[in-house]
């Protein structure tokens, strides 16, 4: 069994000094550590940095796999292979320095608007052929996926492969001791993109889980989905798509590894044949005489086409900067939602809310948002807020033409300023709907464009406007769990949302671990990796969290909004037998180690008297029950 690595977002100290470079920014951070952009002060380039995690740098095991990355990497000298440049060691950690690619990954551009059949086929045939080079020189990635695979833009969108962190090597008998960090029967990857034999044996899995991989992969980039379980081939998922990509998918996603191709080279062979001619990289040819004369032809006809195609786009621009002259305002992008929903929204106005404070046990109080005989203080900013159904709703915009931020964003924070505890437990059922067309409506759109997506959001605040947040944009986008604690920020992208509404779930351990969940009860499901705010967790938010949610665009509603806290035992207190909750059965995304990450419920707080002694009986793991 495999378990999740948490995320540190914290970190006591800037990094140690590395000679030679220059730390420019951070641009990402995850469970093995830090990747800075920065600058080669010998050569004045733009490089990127991946620094090991200082508590990480502690452990041989994590150490062995950083090596193993710069070994993997070193090996490997391909156009579409992210290439290492230096590695090193600072005072208290280590560093690999690799080429900075500037722009986004694969994950990211599946979210964007669809793109052509042979532009995504093009793609899948340069990750196809890193591949292959990397098995040729004996390296086996074993952790394909889309986040690690980069699209440079000042190349023009090539695809490059990064992150071998989870390489292994194939013929080098003692590269593969010095590296080794699977042992029999454990599994290491992401789970979703991971072969059948990798799931069970990660040590003996061989280049046919890379095969795997790339058909997962492949049948995402047309589908948007991954396939588990039954599923339509894509050409039924994606208009247009030639059925052979169907024979290509699913021999790639056999079980057993002897019915898959069994090279790369022999899958290139079946998808080089699909990809238009003139999206392929060839040799130029010689042309014949009368080649050469239709060669001219083609482009004086293109010249032509060109200067109508011109003419057309001058008037569209006339027509545009009339629109825009109507418009009377220009589009501003948006920050991260965190950000806008807790930024200067005005003035903020106090709203009696019907609700429900009670204590349910000695030690555990509970505050519900929407139903009950309470009246609870909810403070309202930005948009209006009501109460419907017993639910916490922001209705429609009135005026889809407003670039004013603060019309468009709303925010409602529950008053629970001395409501402390230990563990923290935030849930609500949360929909963010387009908002209902109308004639107006579709005039501003022709002028001003389509406007952007809607955006809901579950948030626990804390002073100085820092926040945890999990983000829903609508059905079928990719639900986030985000955040903003001081000097320390970022996201991550997890399961699409459901049609309707989707049950979200924050949860804070008393050892200041945050997971965030979809669904409930047996289908419950981890939206991404966990965040490892500390014991201390209440620090980082400089205060007490207090529940809060948060629209942009469209509607909003809440429905069920609860929070749960356990208040800590007073010192002196005995503690009773610690209950331990089992994780959901779903398993976590990314894969780590072979030991379950388990969260424990604070104990009781026991009354004095204290009762006599009892043998200390071990309490069998708690089955998920329905959580209002």
């Amino acid at each position: 069994m495999s378990s999740i690595e948490p995320t540190a977002i914290s970190r006591a100290r800037t990094p140690d000094h590395i000679s030679g470079y220059r730390l420019e920014k951070l641009v990402g951070a995850g469970g093995m550590g830090e990747v800075h952009k920065a600058t080669q002060l010998s050569l004045g380039r733009t490089v990127a940095i991946k620094l090991l995690n200082t508590e990480l740098a502690k452990d041989p095991s994590f150490i062995a796999r950083f090596q193993k990355e710069a070994a993997a990497l070193a090996t490997l000298s391909h156009p579409h292979v992210v290439a290492i440049v230096d590695k090193g060691k600072t005072d208290s950690t280590y560093y690999l320095v690799m080429e900075f690619v500037d722009g986004p990954s694969l994950r990211e551009l599946m979210r964007s608007p669809q793109q052509d059949t042979p532009v995504l086929l093009r793609r899948m045939l340069e990750i196809c052929r890193a591949i292959e080079y990397a098995h040729g020189r004996g390296v086996i990635h074993r952790d394909l996926k889309p986040e690690n695979i980069l699209l440079d833009q000042q190349a023009g969108g090539i695809a490059k492969v990064s992150d071998f962190g989870l390489a292994s090597f194939l013929d080098d008998a003692q590269a593969a001791s010095r590296y080794a960090l699977t042992s029999t029967h454990v599994s290491m990857g992401t789970i979703s993109y991971m072969a059948p034999e990798q799931r069970v044996d990660a040590k003996s899995a061989d280049a046919r889980a890379d095969i795997f991989s790339l058909g997962v992969i492949l049948y995402e980039t047309f589908t948007g989905e991954v396939p588990l379980g039954t599923f339509d081939p894509p050409s039924r998922k994606r208009a247009g798509l030639d059925p052979r990509v169907d024979a290509i998918v699913m021999r790639c996603l056999k079980p057993d590894p002897d019915d898959r191709y069994q090279s790369v080279g022999a899958l290139i062979a079946e998808l080089e044949p699909l990809v238009p001619g003139s999206l392929l990289s060839m040799p130029p040819l010689r042309l014949t005489r009368w080649q050469r004369a239709k060669q001219k032809v083609r482009h004086a006809a293109s010249v032509v086409v060109r200067t109508a195609a011109t003419l057309v786009v001058l008037a569209a621009l006339v027509v545009l900067g009339v629109a825009w002259n109507l418009s009377g305002k220009v589009h501003k992008p948006l920050a991260s939602p965190g950000e806008v929903i807790l930024g200067d929204l005005g003035a903020e106005q106090s709203q009696p809310a019907p609700g429900r404070k009670e204590d349910v046990t000695p030690d555990k109080q509970r505050v519900v948002a929407g139903e009950g005989p309470d009246a609870l203080k909810m403070v309202v900013a930005g948009r209006p807020a009501v109460f419907e159904n017993k639910a916490l709703v922001f209705p429609p915009l009135e005026d889809t033409k407003s670039e004013d931020t603060k019309s468009r964003v709303g925010r409602m924070r529950a008053d629970v300023l001395g409501l402390v505890g230990g563990v923290a437990r935030l849930t609500a059922r949360v929909r963010a709907d387009a908002p209902p067309p109308t004639v107006k409506r579709r005039l501003m759109e022709m002028l001003n464009g389509p406007p952007p997506d809607p955006v809901a959001a579950l948030l626990l605040t804390g002073r100085n406007s820092r926040y945890v947040a999990l983000v829903h944009r609508g059905a079928g986008a990719p639900l986030a769990l985000e955040w903003g604690l001081g000097e320390r920020s970022g996201s991550m992208l997890g399961l699409a949302a459901p049609e309707g509404e989707a049950r979200l779930e924050m949860f804070i351990t008393e050892e200041g671990v945050l997971q965030a969940f979809l669904g409930q009860g047996k289908d419950q499901r981890p939206i991404a990796e966990p965040l490892n705010l500390g014991p201390d967790w209440q620090a980082q938010f400089g205060e007490p969290p207090q529940p809060a949610f948060g629209c942009i665009e469209g509607t909003c509603s809440a429905e069920g909004f609860t929070y749960v806290v356990d208040r800590p035992a007073p010192p002196g207190t005995t503690p009773a037998t610690p209950v331990v909750v089992a994780p959901p059965q779903q398993p976590p995304r990314t894969v780590a180690s072979a030991t379950p990450v388990k969260a424990v419920v604070p104990p009781k707080r026991v009354p004095p008297p204290p009762p006599p002694k009892r043998q200390p009986v071990k309490a069998a793991p708690a089955k998920p029950t329905k959580r209002r």
